[in-house]
């Protein structure tokens, strides 16, 4: 004889209520993990944010360095004085980038100074009178060139240790000392001057 079976035709009701349950129970899961994961985005965003707005401002610094002065070839002014012996008959244009003599007729053009044993001739009589010594003629050689009161005559005697200011043909302002003399009384002597350049007026 068989056996029979003990388990009869499942409820609906039974079997519905079975359904509703897991139902439920992965909706819960369900909603437990997207707020797991919308939490983690949120915390994740919060961050980055603040890692944004904390972020220190980079400052670059660029430093333009502004090239030398293109030389005009001319004698830039000077620093210390410098030294020229004219002959007799000879004459300098200070203007030059190397001053040195040369024969001339007078001080003409762009001969500043001119030598004629045993006196001096200046460019235009543009000659003052200063003895202030080379320390002091960057601000005296100027202060006597602005007062336009050039000393008289075009030829003046010279001696040792004398010293004057000028105003060379392009208009810069000169100290110059007599640093030796020697005349002749055939007029072939010479002279040795330091001079010292400054700004133009």
């Amino acid at each position: 004889m068989g056996r029979r079976s003990t388990s009869g035709p499942v409820d609906p009701a039974v079997q519905a209520a079975r359904i509703t349950r897991r139902g439920t129970v992965i909706t819960a899961l369900a909603t437990v993990i997207a707020a797991l994961i919308g939490g983690l985005f949120a915390a994740y965003k919060v961050g980055t944010d603040q890692g944004v707005a904390t972020a220190p401002t980079r400052t670059v610094t660029v430093t333009a360095t502004k090239p030398p002065d293109a030389p005009t070839g001319g004698a830039p002014e000077s620093g210390v004085s410098s030294q020229v012996r004219l002959d007799a008959g000879t004459g300098v244009d200070l203007d030059a980038a190397d001053p040195r003599a040369e024969k001339a007729s007078g001080p003409n053009g762009e001969i500043d100074i001119y030598f004629v044993d045993p006196g001096m001739m200046v460019t235009r009589s543009a000659m003052y009178d200063y003895r202030g010594g080379e320390k002091q003629a960057s601000a005296g050689c100027p202060k006597a060139v602005a007062e336009d009161q050039p000393t008289a005559g075009a030829n003046f005697g010279l001696s040792t240790g004398k010293e004057f200011c000028v105003r060379t043909s392009e208009g810069r302002v000169g100290w110059v000392e007599c640093n030796d003399l020697h005349s002749s009384g055939d007029h072939t002597g010479y002279v040795v001057l330091n001079y010292r350049l400054f700004a133009t007026t």
